[in-house]
C-alpha cells in the first residue's frame, strides 16, 4: 500500500464524522451489533470447519502441512495452538469490537465509492474520512489493537495460503528452531486469528477492507477507553481509540491533523451545508486551510 502510495478511508455517516473530529475519538464497535458480521463469520467458520476435521476441504489439508512442520521442530507446538484457538472461540465471535477502514483507488480520489456511498447514503449523508496510513503500521500490544488487511478467502486460497507457509517452516526449520517455543505458538495463534477474523467471502473483494480490532482478555486494553453508547436505541459497549500521539505507546501521527488527509461529502441534497460544518469543526480541531481539505463527491446516486 505504501509502495503504490495508496489512502485508507474510513467510509462513515457525517453525523459520525463531526464527532470523530470534535471529541478526537474513532468508536470500535462490537461484531454482534455490526451490520457485516455474517461476512466476519466466514472466515470464523473457514477456520472452524478446518480444525474440526475429518470435513476434507482445501483449507484443512493446507493446516494439516502447517501443523506438521511446525510439529517437526517444536513437537505438539501446532496441536497446542489448535487448541487454543478453538478456547477462545467464543471471545473472537462474542467479545471483538473493529472499525473498518477501505483501501482508496487513484480512480475514487474525487468521487469515492458509488458501492460505499450506497451503503452510507440511506436517509444520512455519507462522508468519507481519507488518512494516512503510517500510523496503521505501528500498532502494538501497548495501543490496545491490532491492524490487518481483509482477505477474500474461500476454501482453496485459505489452503493455499497454509500450505505456502508450510513450505517456508521447512525451508527455514534450522532458523525457527533458534526461536523461543513460546514467542513461535504466539505467532501461530495469531497466524489463526487473522485468518478467522480478516478473511471475507471473495464476492466482496471490491470493498478492498482493512479492520482495526480488539478482543477483550485476549489483546491488552492499552489506551482504548471503555464506553457505554446507545446506537438506534441499543446500549451498547464501544472501545474508543484516543486520537492523540502516545510516544510511550510507540505511536505517533494520529491527530486530526496530523492523520486526516481529506474528507469528502457523499451525494446528498445539503452539500453545502455539510461542507461548512465539516471545514468548521476541522478549524476547531486545528486543521489548516480546513476548507480546502473538504470537497464533495457530486457522484449521481439512483434511489
Amino acid at each position: 500500500m505504501i509502495r503504490n502510495g495508496k489512502k485508507l478511508v474510513h467510509y462513515t455517516s457525517a453525523a459520525a464524522a463531526i464527532s470523530i473530529i470534535r471529541y478526537g475519538r474513532v468508536w470500535m464497535r462490537n461484531l454482534r451489533c455490526m451490520n457485516d458480521f455474517m461476512e466476519v463469520d466466514h472466515g470464523i467458520q473457514l477456520m472452524q470447519r478446518s480444525i474440526t476435521p475429518p470435513v476434507d476441504t482445501q483449507a484443512e489439508h493446507g493446516l494439516r502441512a502447517l501443523m506438521s512442520a511446525l510439529n517437526a521442530t517444536f513437537p505438539g507446538l501446532a496441536d497446542d495452538g489448535v487448541k487454543l484457538f478453538d478456547n477462545w472461540n467464543f471471545g473472537l465471535r462474542n467479545k471483538t469490537y473493529v472499525t473498518c477502514l477501505s483501501e482508496r483507488e487513484s480512480n475514487e480520489e474525487t468521487f469515492g465509492r458509488l458501492s460505499m456511498w450506497r451503503s452510507y447514503t440511506a436517509n444520512q449523508v455519507g462522508v468519507a474520512l481519507v488518512i494516512n496510513p503510517m500510523p496503521l503500521y505501528s500498532l502494538s500490544q501497548t495501543f490496545g489493537a491490532f491492524s490487518s488487511p481483509v482477505h477474500y478467502f474461500g476454501d482453496s486460497e485459505v489452503g493455499a495460503t497454509f500450505e505456502e507457509i508450510a513450505k517456508s517452516v521447512l525451508d527455514n526449520k534450522d532458523l525457527l528452531a533458534t526461536k523461543d517455543r513460546q514467542d513461535v505458538l504466539g505467532h501461530f495463534f495469531n497466524l489463526l486469528r487473522a485468518t478467522a477474523m480478516c478473511t471475507k467471502h471473495p464476492g466482496f473483494v471490491e470493498e478492498r477492507e482493512w479492520r482495526i480490532m480488539h478482543t477483550e482478555k485476549l489483546d491488552d486494553r492499552g489506551i482504548l477507553e471503555l464506553d457505554v453508547e446507545t446506537i438506534a436505541g441499543i446500549p451498547q459497549q464501544v472501545y474508543k481509540i484516543p486520537l492523540q500521539d502516545t510516544e510511550a505507546g510507540g505511536l505517533t501521527g494520529i491527530t486530526i491533523p496530523d492523520l486526516l488527509e481529506a474528507v469528502i461529502i457523499g451525494p446528498t441534497q445539503f452539500p453545502i451545508v455539510v461542507w461548512d460544518a465539516l471545514a468548521l469543526e476541522l478549524e476547531r480541531a486545528g486543521v489548516k486551510d480546513a476548507v480546502n481539505k473538504v470537497s464533495y463527491s457530486g457522484i449521481p446516486l439512483r434511489t
